[in-house]
């Protein structure tokens, strides 16, 4: 009779719990779908803070907390330290930028773009390309050429979509004040989109696989959503509570579960 390996019990059930719940994704996407639901067929004020706007700072808030627990709790020390604070300062600009930006919508009656909240937000993604590339310095590095072709690819070829379905809306013109400002935060968010194709790549080998690319995951979402919302904005296409936002919503839902079992399991 054949007898199991112990140590192949004990790998499995490591492997376990640093990978995820399908009822926990099931439930997200369910929460995703109700939410789109929600936007496009129940009728709401949008100059008034709503309860959809609340969950968009529960969100940051539960994941940005998170991450600096993460951070704390490994230790100045830890391989874990520096990335996971970086994404929580991230976040916590992201928060920032989301603040300024109801401010300008539902205090003053303004439209918030462009403004200052456009900083905040924009300053989001080097401390997210700083997580990355100090997760991906234990994994990853050094760059191979094969892996640096794929960030560029990723890179180019979402900038490139960006201009061709942009196109007819500023005229071939690229001193557009519009294109050209969205580009600035569409540069960033398609090489966010690089590293974090890498990073899921790259972990998928490790014992925290599952989890660092639920992590990276999230943030590509975002940074997919960030690219449609620029090219919406070329043309005043965005309203608040958009599509897009159920996008905005997964990301902080993926991210903080993420973030919960990186916590439990990992420290």
């Amino acid at each position: 009779m054949h007898k199991s390996n112990p140590l192949d019990k004990e790998e499995e059930s490591i492997q376990s719990k640093f990978g995820f719940d399908n009822r926990v994704l099931l439930l997200i996407a369910g929460l995703a779908i109700l939410f789109e639901f929600y936007v496009l067929y129940v009728e709401f004020d949008t100059s008034i803070f709503n309860i959809a706007d609340s969950f968009f700072f529960i969100g940051p808030i539960g994941a940005m907390t998170l991450g600096f627990s993460i951070a704390a709790k490994s230790g100045k020390d830890s391989m874990y330290f520096k990335p996971f604070m970086a994404l929580s300062v991230g976040i916590l600009f992201f928060m920032l930028g989301d603040v300024t930006y109801l401010y300008y919508d539902v205090v003053l009656g303004e439209d918030p773009y462009p403004s200052i909240g456009d900083l905040f937000y924009w300053l989001f993604y080097p401390f997210v390309i700083g997580f990355i590339v100090y997760a991906l310095k234990f994994f990853a590095f050094p760059l191979s050429k094969p892996k640096v072709t794929l960030i560029s690819i990723i890179t180019a070829g979402l900038i490139l979509a960006y201009t061709g379905i942009s196109y007819d809306v500023f005229e071939g013109d690229i001193f557009n004040f519009d294109f050209a400002y969205g580009m600035i935060f569409v540069s960033s968010a398609a090489f966010t989109v690089g590293l974090a194709t890498l990073g899921i790549i790259s972990f998928k080998n490790s014992l925290q696989g599952l989890v660092w690319a639920l992590i990276l995951a999230s943030l590509l979402i975002n940074a997919v959503g960030d690219i449609w919302y620029y090219h919406l904005e070329l043309f005043e296409g965005y309203e608040p509570l958009d599509t897009i936002d159920t996008l905005y919503l997964t990301t902080w839902m993926v991210i903080f579960y993420g973030l919960y079992r990186h916590y439990r399991y990992s420290l």
